[in-house]
């Protein structure tokens, strides 16, 4: 009785025994190996930054308080002009990616903005192509020239 083989080893039995393999016991050349480390260290490498040293950036919007904090505007009328979240005021943090485990939900307000994480907020004012909204943060610096003449 006959066994019947499936099509896939068919195929490479009768390429076997076909004149195919002639080329068959020459060497690989060289560049294919090049190649091949090549391609494996570029996808260990991208797997090593990814999954273990999370060696990136999010950036992770929150809701605001235009009362309160300096907001980022953006008009959600417009079609396709919000994402999900639907937030027409917001916050911006940057947090490295090994960090956004220790949030307790997308926004990571539990621990933005903290010294402890790493987590800093983006601030509008400092961005020139987003409106604000709310209460804008100034440094007073005194100089030499704004003192009174008398305290100098």
């Amino acid at each position: 009785m006959q066994l019947c083989t499936p099509p896939v080893f068919l195929f490479a039995c009768i390429c076997y025994k076909s004149d195919m393999d002639v080329k068959s016991s020459q060497p690989v050349p060289w560049i294919f190996w090049i190649l091949l480390v090549s391609v494996i260290f570029v996808v260990g490498q991208t797997l090593y930054v990814q999954t273990f040293s999370k060696d990136y950036f999010f950036f992770v919007e929150a809701p605001c308080d235009p009362a309160v904090n300096e907001c980022y505007v953006r008009d959600c009328s417009i079609l396709d002009e919000c994402p999900p979240n639907d937030l027409a005021t917001f916050r911006t943090f940057q947090l490295p990616a090994s960090r956004f485990e220790y949030c307790s939900d997308n926004s990571c307000l539990n621990i933005c903005p903290s010294e402890t994480y790493f987590c800093e907020e983006l601030p509008c004012s400092d961005q020139e192509d987003y409106s604000c909204e709310g209460p804008k943060e100034t440094e007073t610096t005194t100089e030499d020239s704004e003192m009174p003449a008398s305290e100098i």
